[in-house]
């Protein structure tokens, strides 16, 4: 689950994956989450989206029921956000492993009406999951020289 090494714990991701998933009848799909530098998150933007740069969050799903799929966070781009949000890093790991579970349950975020029903969604899982709400989320650092 974890490329780094930064005390982060894997059972809070896990739950929180789990509960979002089980809210949208899912919860005996399979996903792998890796935690991840932001070199390594922006290999994965370049190639499989045509973006040169880092991200705090990507998806893959695979497209079959077991596993859902992966779900890619670059710590060092959390940590960023997180300060920039006031929030703990646990908090918004835990926000960005929900997003990318939301992704995998079909999810999306193109437009502004999807992402106000995506935080909606991430709030639900939140709460469920013993983390605070937060109906202000959003990758604020998109876009800027993070």
């Amino acid at each position: 689950m974890n490329e780094l090494s930064v005390g982060i714990r894997p059972e809070l991701l896990q739950h929180a994956v789990g509960v979002t998933l089980q809210q949208h009848g899912l919860d005996h799909g399979e996903v792998c989450l890796l935690l991840t530098t932001d070199d390594r998150i922006q290999e994965l933007n370049r190639s499989f989206r045509g973006v040169d740069e880092p991200t705090d969050v990507l998806t893959f799903p695979s497209g079959e029921p077991d596993p859902l799929g992966d779900v890619a966070i670059s710590i060092p781009y959390a940590e960023r956000q997180a300060r920039a949000r006031g929030v703990s890093l646990e908090q918004e790991l835990g926000y960005l492993a929900i997003h990318g579970a939301l992704h995998l349950a079909g999810f999306d975020d193109e437009d502004e009406q999807d992402r106000a029903n995506m935080v909606r969604e991430m709030n639900r899982a939140a709460v469920a999951a013993g983390l605070a709400p937060d109906e202000e989320w959003s990758s604020i650092l998109h876009g800027d020289p993070a």
